[in-house]
Parts: C-alpha cells; sequence; structure tokens
C-alpha cells in the first residue's frame, strides 16, 4: 500500500456519523456510486435491520488519502444464531436479510474516487483478508466492479450470476425513447397511452404532503396482488415498511425519492416508487390494481411510461427496471446491465459447520415446496 494511504476500519455508529460528510463527497465523485450505496440507504438499513442481523458489528472499509476519504466499502459481520458455532459471515450492508423482508439493493459495490481505483482495492482486499470470517459473499455487483478485477485478490473468487437489471433509454427524450422499441411494443405503448388520455386517467408525481397517504395506497396495493398469489408481500415486515417509510421522509423533499401515481375517477390504480440518482431513475417497487372495469388493460405499465415521459422532461436519461425478469420490464427496456454475486468459504470448522446447515436449510426447503405443490 502506498506510504501515504491509510486504511481504517469502521466498527461502530457513532464512528461512522462521523465521516458522514465525507461519505456523501465520495458518493457524489464516484463513478460508482448507486442509490444503494449512498449514507442514508446504508445507515437507515443499518438502524432498523442491524440489530438482528448485524451480529458482528460493522466492517466498513475506508481508504484515506491524507484527510481526504477516497475509498470506501460497507460492510458487516453476521454472526447468525449459532454462538461460537455459528458460521462468520462478511457481506454488503443492506443484504443478508430473509427473504421475507430483503431490501434487495443492486448496483453493489466500493466507492473510490476516479483514478484511485487499484490503490482502494488493494488496500481492501488486503484489509477483508486479515477480518475473521468464515464466509465472504458480496451479492448483486456490477460485473465490472473493480473488486473483480483486482490483480492481488487473496482469495479464489467462486463467481456466479445475479441476473440483470433491464433499462430503457430515455436519451433525447420520450419520443426517441420510443423510436427505440421493438415496432410491436412501441405500438403497444402508443396504444396505451391513447386508452389512458380516452379514460381521462390522472398521472401525478407525489408530494410530501400527499406522500404518507400515497405510501399507504402503495402498501395496499401491493399486498392486495401477493395476498391474492397466497405470499406474504415485502410490506408485511414490519422492518422492511419502516425501512421505505423513513427512506421516503428523507428524500421525497429533495426529489432522491420518487411516489408517482396513477388514478381514474380518484381511485389509485398503480402506485410507482423509486429514486434519482444523477441522471438515472431506479424503479424499486410498485402496487397496481389488477381489475379496473375494463377500462385500462394495463395500468402498471401505463403509469411506467408516463413516469418515463415526465422524468425525461426533467433531464433524466434513463430508467432503470432493477434486477427483474418480468415480461413487462423485458418489453419497456432497450438493454441490461448484468450483476454477479462471489462467494468465499474459508477452510475453518464453523464454516464447515454453517455449510452443513444451509445444505439441511436447502433440503427442507426444497421437500416444503414439492409437498405443497402436491
Amino acid at each position: 500500500m502506498p506510504k501515504d494511504l491509510e486504511t481504517r476500519v469502521i466498527q461502530d455508529g457513532p464512528e461512522w456519523d462521523a465521516i458522514r460528510d465525507e461519505w456523501d463527497a465520495l458518493h457524489a465523485s464516484s463513478p460508482y456510486s448507486s442509490t444503494a450505496l449512498s449514507f442514508d440507504w446504508l445507515r437507515g438499513w443499518w438502524r432498523v435491520y442491524g440489530n438482528f442481523y448485524g451480529t458482528g458489528g460493522l466492517r466498513i472499509v475506508t481508504v484515506w488519502r491524507g484527510s481526504r476519504l477516497v475509498g470506501a466499502l460497507p460492510l458487516y459481520l453476521d454472526c447468525g444464531a449459532g454462538g461460537s458455532l455459528g458460521g462468520r459471515h462478511l457481506q454488503f450492508i443492506s443484504t443478508g436479510e430473509a427473504e421475507h423482508e430483503e431490501t434487495c439493493p443492486d448496483y453493489l459495490n466500493l466507492l473510490c474516487l476516479p483514478g484511485e481505483e487499484s490503490a482502494c482495492v488493494d488496500s481492501m482486499w488486503e484489509r477483508v483478508g486479515r477480518m475473521a470470517w468464515d464466509r465472504l459473499e458480496f451479492l448483486d455487483l456490477s460485473e465490472d466492479s473493480p473488486l473483480l478485477l483486482a490483480r492481488n485478490i487473496p482469495f479464489t473468487l467462486q463467481r456466479f450470476s445475479r441476473g440483470s437489471c433491464p433499462l430503457s433509454d430515455l436519451g433525447g427524450g420520450f419520443e426517441a425513447y420510443l423510436a427505440r422499441l421493438s415496432s410491436n411494443a412501441r405500438q403497444q405503448s402508443r396504444r396505451l397511452l391513447r386508452e389512458g388520455e380516452r379514460a381521462g386517467a390522472h398521472f401525478e408525481l407525489v408530494g410530501v404532503e400527499q406522500a404518507a397517504d400515497v405510501f399507504i395506497h402503495l402498501v395496499k396495493l401491493h399486498q392486495q396482488r401477493w395476498t391474492l398469489e397466497g405470499k406474504p408481500g415485502v410490506f408485511a415486515s414490519p422492518r422492511f415498511t419502516e425501512f421505505h417509510r423513513n427512506l421516503i421522509g428523507q428524500w421525497l423533499p429533495s426529489g432522491r425519492a420518487v411516489l408517482a401515481r396513477l388514478s381514474l375517477a380518484g381511485e389509485p390504480l398503480a402506485v410507482l416508487y423509486g429514486f434519482v440518482s444523477g441522471k438515472k431513475f431506479d424503479f424499486y417497487q410498485s402496487g397496481v390494481q389488477r381489475e379496473t372495469g375494463g377500462l385500462l388493460k394495463s395500468p402498471g405499465n401505463l403509469a411506467h411510461l408516463l413516469l418515463m415521459r415526465s422524468l425525461a422532461e426533467q433531464g433524466v436519461t434513463a430508467y432503470d427496471f432493477l434486477r427483474g425478469s418480468s415480461p413487462y420490464k423485458k418489453r419497456l427496456a432497450t438493454r441490461e446491465n448484468q450483476l454477479v454475486g462471489v462467494r468465499v468459504w474459508r477452510p475453518t470448522p464453523r464454516a464447515a459447520i454453517s455449510r452443513l446447515v444451509r445444505l439441511a436449510g436447502h433440503i427442507v426447503g426444497k421437500r416444503q415446496k414439492f409437498m405443497r405443490r402436491s
């Protein structure tokens, strides 16, 4: 490591809070920034989820050049419920939750200043290698992450696909976007827009004064859909709901969070929720009314198109649907970004026990699914 660089590992909240301004400046300048790497997202997750999942504490690797923060890797250690026999799992903050309440962040990565990639990555991997853990798992990184391209990674990384993020190119405006779609998708989109106009559908970007009520609509519509399919839906989790209610309260006033509502005759048909980061919008969650009395065939798709048009008018040039393979995402997207994960198991007794427990859990889970289908 160069002599003028210093690596520090932050292990408690107050120490992390003390560098909030430096973190925000790094996030604003790093080419690897994403919504889920912002201070508010990460710190908010730790406040809501940390006491339950972060039993081993924070392990945030920071790299400094003098008094300037030039790199950060937001990690934590989960020791699980097994006490001294449980595996110690090192992972990104805002990953590792149970499926029913996971926040599913995409584009996780290191943060670093332009030109500091090599120095930061080498310093980070060296410090990670000195930590006590049994399993390392980094999920949902961009496939070109500098973390994966380093020359001196002290482990053999098991790399696996995490799917893709369909994305719509809004560069040049909404009409330019429509022109990039296939002929069939373009015709369907224009038909939806005409149907919405004829039906008198009302689309709006929600302000602070309406946010609480519209968030309730989002939760209600989302939960209705999953309840009909016999599933709980993420908003059934108090932690998940609290995390996002807090985030909307912080970010909606500045326009960093977006709530958009499509209504017909005063009745909410769709609510979309996402985040603006620079000139990119990340669509995160939605609630859509399935029955519209036959007036609108696809209120969810119409809401997306109207939100795209509105955001394009504000200078947003990319509409990212985030990870998922839903047909509507593929239909409205113009390209995709690939995400990957990496995993390392250390040859420790705790790692061996943890792997056996995970294997047993997978077997039980598959058996339960089979019995439900029988």
